[in-house]
């Protein structure tokens, strides 16, 4: 049966027919019957003590209410191929109801079975959980009156645009955990199938990245030829669709893993002989494939992030290092330090460790010049009109070789606005003027601030190289 064709079933039925396998019947439809199996590329079982306690309210106020009817638990979607349900949105439910049912002996042949090492973690800790306050639910949790609607289909993608339009209890679906679904189900050649374990891993092994994940975000959208206006930092369902759009449904359909970059050639003025270097990494802006390619990207900037930035595994780089550090310390700049971060991968991405203490000093000056020009507060939105002004990141895109890139850092001018500059009261800005002063060891008076402190700092800088 063709996609186009796909066949939908729905139904309803208790947790305890569904979890031990039993055919279910369909009204004027074949009978929903298969082995429920969770995909190698869906997100770790990590409900806890605290969603577990909430379902066991939830069902005890239930039958406060109305002892005869079942509790309705939601909906579950499946994707039926061959002789597998393959559990699309419900793990997370099934597997904690899978976890009562085998304690107070409902389920004897559960056949799911659990790939990650969170989840088998997980499903231990529960289980010591549940024993421990069974007295607790035992007469209160019965599968056979707990129900759910099943949502069945033959194609995958209809299951998934089910899932990403969901809106179930316990642990809201973040950003990562769809786009991390959409790609490792795009691993679907027979030639890629092979690899859906290895990559299911590997995604596994990049942790908690959605830090990674934002900061990417920004520097893509934040590209003057095509200038996106980023979801306030606050509204997290913007976010997670802005996340979700960007790195899965603008993801192209190719199963390539390309990697775009930068090439140089050297030719040889004699014979005209070439050679040719490439730099081994993916660009920044990159357009995209799903699956493969996607999971890659992701993989190399967290690396990135994570080496040069959040955990600092440099200190072989003394000056990049204890600049960094220093850097981190500094109050009030958390929008100026994501702009720094991406800066700091950009470079990297492009020319490596190669003069990296230099452009750190340099785009510094910069990225952090809102924290003494600003007349108000640093907010949010002070760094997309620094990026517009200034072309910053646009700039670093574009550069040949790091000294492109100092030289338009260098030509970029900036003043201490007089807003917070009172000897008498203590401000941010104050504060950063001083540990900057202090860092970069300046020569400057408290009255000399507003008109010495750039004209200082960056003839510093600039002497750099």
């Amino acid at each position: 049966m063709s996609e186009s064709q796909a066949l939908i079933k729905v139904a309803v039925c208790n947790v305890a027919q569904l979890l031990r396998g039993g055919n279910i019947q369909v009204q004027d439809q074949a009978d929903i019957q298969g082995k429920l199996k969770i995909p190698e590329y869906q997100r770790p079982y990590i409900w806890n003590a605290e969603q577990l306690d909430q379902l066991i309210t939830d069902i005890e106020e239930h039958q406060k209410k109305s002892k005869r009817s079942a509790y309705y638990l939601g909906s579950i979607i499946l994707h039926a191929k061959d002789t597998e349900l393959n559990i699309i949105d419900g793990q997370q439910r099934l597997t904690s109801l899978t976890l009562f049912g085998y304690l107070n002996e409902q389920l004897q042949d559960v056949t799911l079975s659990y790939h990650s090492s969170v989840s088998v973690e997980h499903i231990r800790r529960n289980l010591a959980y549940l024993h421990s306050i069974k007295d607790k639910w035992e007469k209160t949790i019965d599968l056979e009156k707990v129900v759910v609607s099943l949502v069945v289909t033959t194609s995958e993608d209809d299951a998934y645009k089910f899932f990403e339009t969901q809106n179930t209890g316990g642990v809201r679906l973040s950003g990562i955990d769809i786009i991390k679904a959409y790609h490792l189900r795009a691993i679907n050649s027979e030639q890629q199938k092979k690899h859906q374990t290895f990559y299911a891993k590997k995604w596994e092994s990049l942790g908690e990245f959605s830090e990674t994940v934002w900061r990417l975000l920004l520097g893509r959208y934040w590209n003057v030829l095509n200038f996106r206006d980023i979801p306030y930092y606050k509204n997290k369902v913007a976010i997670k669709n802005a996340i979700i759009e960007e790195f899965s449904k603008n993801t192209q359909k190719g199963t390539e893993d390309i990697a775009y970059s930068q090439i140089s050639t050297e030719y040889n003025p004699v014979n005209r002989s070439s050679q040719i270097s490439t730099p081994n990494s993916y660009h920044f802006r990159q357009p995209l494939n799903a699956g493969i390619n996607t999971i890659s990207y992701l993989e190399y900037y967290n690396q990135l992030y994570l080496k040069y930035y959040q955990n600092l595994d440099v200190a072989y780089l003394a000056e990049y290092y204890q600049f960094t550090k220093w850097l981190k310390q500094l109050k009030g700049c958390h929008f100026l330090a994501e702009l720094y971060a991406i800066g700091i991968m950009l470079y990297v991405s492009k020319f490596g460790e190669y003069k990296l203490d230099i452009f750190a000093k340099k785009f510094f000056r910069v990225a952090y010049s809102p924290r003494a020009t600003n007349k108000t507060r640093v907010q949010a939105e002070s760094v997309p009109k620094l990026l517009k002004d200034n072309q910053l990141l646009d700039h670093l895109v574009m550069a040949y070789r790091p000294e492109d890139s100092f030289k338009h850092l260098d030509s970029l001018n900036f003043v201490v606005t007089e807003y917070d500059l009172d000897e008498t009261k203590k401000s941010l800005k104050k504060t950063f003027i001083q540990e900057t002063i202090k860092h970069f060891e300046l020569n400057l008076k408290n009255e000399e601030i507003q008109q010495g402190f750039f004209e200082q700092l960056t003839q510093k800088i600039k002497n750099l190289g």
